[in-house]
């Protein structure tokens, strides 16, 4: 885009953190100026990229704190180089990891009251959006319904265009089959479509997601994809036993589950921990049970990593690991998503073995271009381990088809102009 001057506003759950692998906004945004970029985020996180030059939080431990004292300050513009209270932020991770072990939908629906309840709508939010006076908004169409609040009320007082990004499946039935997320579905829904006749475009991660988001939003939604984050160079040299797999990121929503399944088949094999290791960087606090199920002498748990290391890790592991749930209560949340990891692997030049149910988005992406050792139940895994065990070759021709892949259909300038040129056409419109 020429002009750099254009102020552009992005609202996130996360923060832009190294350390969280959510960085689809940063990476677009990446060559942009920084000094007109803004962020507003809800997680009591620490921001730490440099493609952004202020940030705001509003901070929910604050926000439940608000309820009752009326007085509380809610929200903060911070630095990089300020520091988020430690103690609220304890309170936050141990509510994420709550949730994330065990998702309640009374507890979210609980949670959505409070932010109704709570003062998040202050006089520092609204200095922060005078002072920086966005001309973009760009939000995800998440189902988080206070941050669709907060962002309907930015684009109302800023009087800023706003471009909504589609890279989940937070408004159809199709995820779970309780009355819980139907009850809590509903009122997502609600909020998304109002927000969406408050936002001006549409980005769709996939092409799936693009027809099912047109249909049920009445939009013309444009397929974005992240690009990759490096032009893929297959470079394995002379392989050797331990085979190597690596896995970074959360293991929430089954991962962990599917993660269990593959060390499950592992151990079923002769001289498992001779010819295998496998490496997982992750910040999800798993359970004892699972943990236990999980020693053994071939897998390790780490303490997460940020972005950089994750991905220097990756270039020197032989398999990255795909995983998502793959038959439990979990194996559709992931139908429309398509995850940060995905293209960070095609990035790569590494063979990726992906684990999960077939109508994942990301997995059934991999499988149609041949670009991942696809597995989606038991025996397909045992498969697969026996496979990479004889034919080392087999790690190489899927580096070469993931490789190919990625510059085919990631080629990151192709992917910038067109975000930038939707910038444009929204502007001009």
């Amino acid at each position: 885009m020429e002009n750099k001057k254009i102020k552009i506003l992005v609202f996130t759950v996360p923060s832009w953190n190294s350390k969280v692998g959510a960085n689809s906004w940063a990476s677009l945004l990446e060559d942009y100026d920084s000094d007109n970029i803004a962020s507003i985020f809800i997680r009591d996180e620490m921001p730490d990229s440099k493609v952004c030059s202020r940030y705001f939080n509003i901070s929910e431990s604050k926000i439940i704190k608000s309820v009752l004292k009326r007085k509380t300050k809610t929200g903060t513009e911070i630095t990089p180089q300020s520091d988020v209270n430690s103690k609220e932020l304890q309170e936050h991770n141990a509510r994420y990891e709550k949730h994330g072990k065990k998702r309640r939908y009374s507890m979210l629906l609980a949670r959505e009251l409070i932010w109704k309840l709570g003062k998040w709508k202050t006089k520092e939010l609204d200095d922060f959006l005078d002072s920086f006076k966005p001309d973009i908004i760009l939000h995800s169409m998440d189902g988080y319904i206070h941050l669709n609040r907060i962002i309907e009320y930015a684009i109302k007082r800023t009087g800023a265009k706003a471009i909504g990004y589609i890279w989940d499946d937070n408004f159809t039935y199709k995820q779970h089959k309780s009355l819980g997320y139907k009850l809590y579905r509903h009122f997502q829904r609600k909020s998304l479509k109002r927000l969406a006749k408050k936002t001006n475009a549409f980005f769709a991660i996939t092409e799936k997601t693009k027809r099912e988001a047109d249909e049920f939003f009445g939009i013309d939604s444009v397929v974005l994809t992240k690009p990759l984050s490096a032009e893929p160079s297959v470079n394995y040299g002379e392989l050797t036993k331990p085979i190597k797999m690596l896995y970074t990121g959360n293991l929430y929503i089954g991962r962990d589950r599917t993660l269990l399944r593959l060390v499950n088949s592992l151990k079923e094999q002769e001289n498992a921990s001779e010819n295998f290791k496998i490496e997982v960087y992750t910040q999800t606090r798993l359970s004892e049970e699972i943990k236990n199920e999980l020693s053994c002498s071939f897998c390790t748990i780490n303490e997460p990593i940020s972005q950089n290391e994750a991905l220097e890790k990756q270039r020197k592991a032989d398999i990255l690991l795909f995983l998502e749930d793959i038959d439990g209560k979990d194996s559709k949340v992931a139908r429309l998503s398509f995850s940060t990891k995905t293209t960070d692997y095609l990035s790569a030049g590494k063979c990726i073995f992906a684990i999960g149910d077939i109508d994942a988005a990301p997995i059934e992406y991999l499988k149609e271009n041949d670009a991942a050792i696809v597995a989606s139940n038991d025996e397909e895994i045992k498969n697969a381990i026996q496979l990479i065990a004889s034919n080392n070759n087999i790690l190489v021709e899927y580096a070469n088809n993931s490789a190919n892949l990625g510059i085919l259909k990631h080629n990151k300038k192709k992917i910038i102009d067109t975000f930038y040129k939707t910038i444009e056409d929204v502007l001009k419109g």
